[in-house]
């Protein structure tokens, strides 16, 4: 199973010993479900979705399709539990292979499409905000802030025009990390919220016909900060996942222990990744209980 996991993940990705060992563990533990187990999986969130649908009389749907594989299974998702999906594209300066996946997952899912173009609200929003220089990370980042916060404007919206909700396309890697921008990427309702990016995700993708360009599509934000995720975490997302699965398998999940168990780890790039994810679980604490109360 573990070179179907190693096929699934975009790009060349090799792991080493130490990841091998450990992945093999989370196999055995069912971390990493087989396809039988997903398929299971699969239908209980389709359930969920259609009882939803069916106590808060809801029909729309909208979903933000970056060309990005989260998306696309956030719709063929929706779809599959009998609601109306609204497929969005929403280019800014965008690069036109993510906006042409996009367009296709839109078409091959037969969902209900929209484009709005947004790059002149996006610069005149930039100037106006004084952010049009983009020379340190800093400053990318918060472009690409006001990116996100821009498209979801956009998809609130349509969906208060249609009466419906929007889709919320973050999967639990990405939760776990952080790596969303508040108040610009998380919607009503998270169907993948609870799915490994490295394994879950793109495999559910694929038994759901999404088209293979998507899946095997290097991730990014699409917001224009990097020229994919890994550059931003530090890893791949299954380098992430298999360090994260670990610190989650601990018998403690607190301070100590889990420093204890990282000053035990004798492989320097083990050593590197799971303090990597440790620290960016703990630094972005907030966005997961925001608003704090």
């Amino acid at each position: 199973m573990i070179n179907d996991i190693l096929e699934m993940t975009p790009g060349d990705v090799e792991i080493d010993e130490w990841f091998q060992k450990k992945l093999q563990i989370h196999i055995q533990s069912g971390v990493y479900p087989t396809e039988d187990i997903l398929i299971g999986i699969k239908n209980n969130i389709v359930t969920k979705l259609v009882e939803y649908k069916d106590e808060h009389q809801l029909n729309d749907v909208v979903i933000g399709m970056s060309g990005g594989v989260d998306s696309a299974l956030t719709a063929a998702l929706f779809k599959e539990a009998g609601w109306t999906v609204h497929g969005v594209t929403l280019p800014i300066h965008q690069k036109q292979e993510e906006q042409d996946r996009g367009q296709e997952c839109i078409d091959a899912l037969e969902i209900e499409s929209h484009t709005f173009d947004l790059t002149e609200q996006f610069d005149s929003m930039a100037e106006f905000l004084q952010h049009k220089e983009v020379s340190t990370y800093r400053a990318q980042q918060r472009q690409g802030n006001i990116r996100a916060r821009l498209r979801m404007i956009t998809l609130y919206t349509l969906a208060h025009e249609l009466g419906g909700i929007v889709g919320s396309t973050d999967n639990f890697s990405e939760l776990a990390s952080g790596f969303w921008t508040l108040h610009g990427d998380v919607g009503d309702v998270a169907p993948i919220q609870s799915l490994s990016k490295s394994w879950e995700v793109p495999m559910l993708a694929k038994m759901l016909n999404i088209p293979e360009s998507t899946v095997k599509a290097v991730p990014t934000d699409g917001l224009g900060i990097s020229n994919s995720d890994a550059d931003q975490l530090g890893c791949s997302y299954l380098e992430f996942d298999i360090a994260l699965f670990e610190l989650l398998s601990l018998p403690r999940i607190d301070k100590n222990t889990i420093e204890l168990y990282i000053n035990n780890i004798t492989d320097n790039k083990a050593k590197r990744i799971i303090e990597l994810v440790y620290n960016r679980v703990k630094n972005t604490t907030y966005k997961r209980a925001n608003p704090y109360n």
